[in-house]
């Protein structure tokens, strides 16, 4: 180890170097103050230092403090050597930022004694800080160490323009499925051998020789990339000192070629594929934290357009990546801002023409934005699991609201009201007892509730979706299949879940009076309804002509804009009035647009 003796007194030097190298140091030496800062703040600088108090251009004082103020500089041991003996100047000393202190004359079995305590010391604030650094399973580096070399890349991007460099995030697609199948130690040892192909990937790049303007070559010289752990299956990658985006684009090509080879565990091959995301740093970036996530974007849009493959962000796909934060940050206030808005839109019996209930919409008032329909925020609500809050409040306003319509419109057939439940929440253990504690608040009869799942909900636990539906249909509501005819579902699940409502699809719906195909499938679906006794709704009405082909194949209920657009609780409240005469019939022809448009 290199010891630095900062003393301007020749002999005493001379006697520190002499016993030093005897044991073994590599010895520095500074005349002055200012010499020994310089050499303890250089890149390859000592880790050990012996200060003299008092020297030329700057004292050991000055110093400690220089050096202590430096955070970003491995630590330095610094031992003061001084004839000051005082209880207050040894405080000072420490105060400044010495670890240890000898009163000169010395004797050297003490300060060989003080140096190998330094060395040791040393030693374990180097192993506290890699441990801090680095991923104990791979022994990569850790996102902290990445996003601190990251930092000193866009640094150096600010300043030299034609500096360029790459980020790649690595996700591990399916790796999930290894773990549950094989154990958490398989999962393990997958993932460093992950590490090692990736590795392996890097150092290809590293040393393959390019040609570069003028003719020369640069290839060994080219500086190695960087590869950490980001966390569980993803791993990220910083490539120093490009020439194009094709480095990290041929980087990304031939990690997919070498993760799709198998991989072998406990004598058991595996087999991988990985979703890669690029960011380039002529996007330009002011932050490393923004670049880092501008590839992890880029790795999601892989793996939502089929996994196995890399995707380079854009500056469009930068843009809907701050587009969606906002959207997420905005949703998660809106409920107790009070922003979400329940609107409703008529279910119409075709034989009666009257209105016999309504389907439960939302609807989000965003500031600055308007009126935003399900498609602009559902998505987002079932990703992050704000769905489960926002599920409850539909549930528990339109059956408030449907009590309040029953009352004030009485009839001998009591409105219902259709609500939507989502993925999400139908898998929550508590669903039943949360729609029973809805119900008995609100007042409202089970009956009139009917609860809208769609086929892809059921498919999967076939004995945990029956005792779910079991378990609603014992509270007395109705359960009804949404978009039905779209999904995977088999008849079979029709008679074995109880089923009381089919909704026929929409997109059959519109194309049944012109496509022969379309319309078998909803007279096909009507015969079933008929057969097994379960009612069927038309979702999607637009036309007269529907109207007319729907009647005449014998469908009891229909609903969309030809009878009415979805209206709020005030607009349905005017229609029902209009209508009026307990029955709540429609005018002749059906269409109340006119009617609901004066809302």
């Amino acid at each position: 180890m290199k010891v630095l003796i900062a003393e301007d007194d020749a002999s005493v030097r001379h006697l520190l170097k002499k016993t030093l190298l005897r044991a073994g140091y590599d010895v520095l030496e500074a005349v002055d103050g200012r010499a020994a800062l310089e050499c303890l703040l250089s890149a390859d600088g000592p880790r050990l230092a012996l200060l003299d108090w008092l020297m030329p251009e700057l004292d050991g004082l000055s110093i400690c403090r220089e050096i202590r103020s430096c955070t970003k500089h491995p630590y330095v041991y610094i031992i003061f050597l001084t004839s000051k003996s005082s209880k207050e100047d040894v405080a000072t000393g420490l105060a400044a930022g010495a670890d240890d202190y000898l009163i000169k004359p010395w004797n050297p079995p003490e300060l060989k004694a003080r140096l190998r305590a330094g060395e040791r010391i040393l030693k374990l604030e180097d192993t506290l800080i890699h441990d801090a650094l680095h991923d104990p399973l791979t022994h990569l580096p850790n996102r902290s160490f990445f996003l601190d070399r990251l930092s000193l890349c866009v640094s150096r991007g600010k300043r030299h323009a034609d500096y360029k460099f790459a980020v790649l995030f690595v996700d591990i697609d399916r790796f999930r499925v290894v773990n549950d199948s094989l154990g958490n130690a398989a999962g393990d040892h997958l993932l460093t051998q992950v590490a090692e192909r990736l590795g392996g990937s890097i150092r290809r790049e590293s040393s393959t020789s390019r040609s570069i303007p003028g003719g020369s070559m640069r290839g060994q010289q080219r500086s190695c990339g960087i590869l950490a752990r980001s966390g569980g299956d993803k791993f990220t990658i910083l490539l120093e000192d490009i020439q194009d985006a094709a480095d990290g684009v041929r980087l990304a090509e031939r990690i997919q070629r070498n993760i799709q080879s198998p991989f072998v565990i406990d004598g058991q091959e595996v087999f991988i594929t990985a979703s890669t995301g690029i960011a380039l740093s002529s996007t330009g970036y002011s932050a490393a934290e923004n670049m880092l996530g501008d590839a992890f974007t880029a790795m999601n849009s892989a793996k939502a357009m089929g996994k196995a493959r890399y995707e380079v962000c854009d500056p469009v796909m930068h843009a809907a990546a701050v587009d969606r934060l906002r959207l997420e940050t905005d949703l998660r206030g809106a409920l107790e801002r009070d922003e979400f808005r329940t609107y409703y839109q008529p279910i119409v019996s075709l034989g009666a023409a009257r209105i016999t209930g309504f389907e439960a919409l939302m609807r989000w008032q965003r500031p600055e934005f308007g009126l935003v329909m399900p498609s602009g925020f559902i998505p987002v609500t079932e990703d992050t699991g704000l769905i489960l809050e926002m599920g409850n409040w539909v549930l528990r306003e339109a059956c408030r609201q449907l009590c309040v319509w029953n009352r004030q419109f009485p009839s001998d057939r009591s409105f219902t009201v259709a609500v939507n439940v989502s993925a999400r929440q139908f898998v929550q253990p508590d669903l039943v007892d949360r729609i029973a504690q809805i119900l008995y608040e609100s007042g409202t009869d089970p009956f009139n509730l009917r609860l809208e799942i769609t086929e892809s909900m059921t498919i999967g636990d076939e004995e945990r979706v029956a005792r779910i539906l079991a378990e609603l249909k014992a509270l007395g509501v109705r359960l009804c299949m949404d978009d039905f005819g779209t999904g995977y579902s088999s008849l079979s699940y029709l008679r074995r879940f109880s089923l009381d409502v089919l909704k026929i699809d929409r997109s059959f719906v519109s194309d049944m009076v012109s496509n022969t195909e379309s319309r078998e499938i909803v007279k096909t679906i009507l015969r079933l309804g008929r057969n097994l006794g379960i009612e069927v709704i038309a979702e999607g009405v637009e036309t007269a002509e529907q109207v007319s082909l729907l009647q005449s194949l014998g469908c009891e209920y229909a609903q969309g804009y030809y009878f009415s657009e979805p209206l709020d609780k005030y607009g349905v409240a005017q229609t029902l009035l209009l209508l009026g005469a307990s029955d709540y019939t429609m005018p002749q022809g059906f269409p109340i647009q006119s009617v609901s448009s004066a809302s």
